[in-house]
């Protein structure tokens, strides 16, 4: 019981503070000004980068019901095992460039991938086999599994902790205008440029969101600031670099860590990297990683209304809509609260319900439809998860930067096992194993977040025992400079 008390105490101390939308109470006019600054360079790149990430991999759903099913003859499981190509690829990105980052400037190396990716998203029109496919979704997950993790240390490494909060939420946001714009991009394109220059839509689609995307790395190329202690944009101010990496020395988040020896044991010794890898996980393990996919798969199958190819596509964005809000809604209280197990339990209940409605299937349109809207609404979670791994990752870059991309490996290796097992789509539309699988672990989930919190109020009880023994040693050695004989220390004048 007094752990459960401890667990739902807001992680800002005892005293409550003053709810807030965007800054703190009291934050002065020149830390503001700072704040919108860095917050336009940072959020406008990372959500624009995080936008083409995500319009690039939900394109290839898009143009599987869009004419490339029939096209390329894909009527076994080609569409699963492209999938599965990509995750694997984006599982092995990650890691290697969220270690570099804490070296090289992260300019170079997040928009540089992104303008790679953004070329090969281009040339998939030219695909005309399945075998065609499959290595060109690959190297794209390769490229891809930078953006995310390398994107999370930069926030984690600019933002306090009642600010990251609710950036990491507009962040995450991208994610889901950018497949919901991949579904309005192949509205558009099906009915304007079908058929033009003698190609097919669902072609045009990838050319387009390809250019987007090559836009979106040049623009990150010019202006996005790297990390505090290395920036050198031309619109901050010595003062004003210097100001941001005082900014988390104040909280004892300054970026410290270095690639030396102890590199792999500083690691691997940590309790984060094992207990945080495993909640991200239980969090990949949603239907929400398959939502668009299984509710647009579940509107082409219905066979007691007729669903047009622009209703597939466009209905099943709802989920996006959806997630966007409650993303916004459940971090900003999160941040200005510090009340972040009850965010997370909340989420978590919202995904437990739908998700038993779905295993119950059998249940009205309309009813079915809320149940995707809450079984896939497990967007608030994400920026919850990593704003709390930043946090608690804070006094180590390396242990940081490598946390947070196991964290997004391991989840991805879950997600693809899960998909190529439990949500094959010659299942659809009714998963009975991947909604149960899913049900299951989001049970565990709801344990796990406990877990996570024992281990941070170990750290912080260890933290604030540091603390008084810190003090009584200097008071000892005030005692000792007093009375040196006493003590059995030798003063030497």
């Amino acid at each position: 019981m007094a752990f459960l008390r401890e667990a739902f105490k807001s992680s800002y101390g005892a005293e409550k503070p003053k709810f807030f939308w965007w800054y703190p109470q009291g934050t002065p006019a020149k830390e503001k000004k700072l704040l919108t600054k860095i917050d336009f360079f940072i959020l406008t790149y990372c959500c624009l980068g995080y936008f083409a990430k995500w319009l690039d991999q939900a394109n290839l759903s898009n143009a599987y019901v869009s004419g490339m099913k029939e096209a390329l003859s894909m009527y076994g499981n080609e569409f699963t095992l492209a999938t599965t190509l990509f995750n694997i690829g984006s599982i092995l990105g990650g890691i290697p460039s969220n270690l570099l980052i804490t070296y090289l400037p992260p300019r170079y190396i997040l928009p540089g991938c992104e303008l790679l990716w953004g070329l090969i998203t281009v040339f998939t029109y030219k695909v005309s086999h399945p075998s065609q496919l499959y290595p060109l979704r690959f190297f794209l997950g390769l490229l891809e599994g930078t953006s995310f993790v390398g994107i999370q240390y930069v926030l984690g490494s600019w933002y306090k902790k009642n600010e990251l909060g609710k950036r990491t939420a507009i962040f995450a946001c991208s994610a889901y205008v950018g497949t919901a714009f991949g579904g309005y991009i192949f509205s558009g394109v099906f009915a304007g440029m079908n058929g033009y220059q003698g190609m097919a839509a669902w072609r045009w689609a990838f050319v387009v969101d390809g250019v987007i995307t090559v836009v979106i790395a040049l623009y990150g190329l010019a202006f996005f600031p790297d990390t505090p202690e290395k920036t050198t944009a031309f619109y901050l101010s010595p003062a004003e670099r210097e100001r941001c990496v005082e900014r988390l020395v104040e909280e004892d988040r300054a970026p410290v860590g270095t690639w030396s020896w102890d590199l792999l044991p500083r690691i691997f010794g940590s309790w984060q990297f094992y207990i945080l890898t495993i909640l991200w996980m239980f969090w990949q393990t949603t239907v929400g990683k398959v939502g668009n996919t299984v509710f647009q798969l579940f509107l082409k199958n219905d066979k007691t209304h007729s669903w047009s190819v622009y209703d597939i596509n466009n209905i099943p964005t709802s989920i996006n809509g959806f997630n966007i809000i409650m993303v916004l809604l459940i971090n900003i209280f999160a941040d200005a609260t510090g009340l972040r197990m009850h965010a997370a339990l909340f989420s978590l209940t919202l995904l437990l319900l739908g998700t038993i409605l779905l295993v119950a299937w059998e249940i009205p349109l309309g009813l079915h439809i809320l149940a995707y809207l809450f079984a896939a609404c497990d967007g608030p979670l994400s920026p919850l998860y990593m704003a709390w791994a930043n946090i608690l990752c804070g006094k180590d870059k390396q242990m940081r930067a490598m946390t947070l991309a196991m964290m997004n490996a391991l989840g991805n290796a879950t997600t693809t096992i899960v998909q190529q097992f439990a949500y094959p789509v010659v299942d659809a539309p009714r998963y009975v194993v991947g909604f149960r699988t899913s049900l299951g672990l989001i049970c565990g989930m709801f344990l796990w977040v406990f877990v996570v919190r024992w281990f941070e109020l170990r750290e912080l009880k260890k933290a604030r025992a540091d603390v008084v023994l810190e003090g009584q040693e200097v008071s000892v050695l005030g005692d000792e400079k007093k009375n040196p004989v006493k003590t059995g220390v030798v003063s030497v004048q």
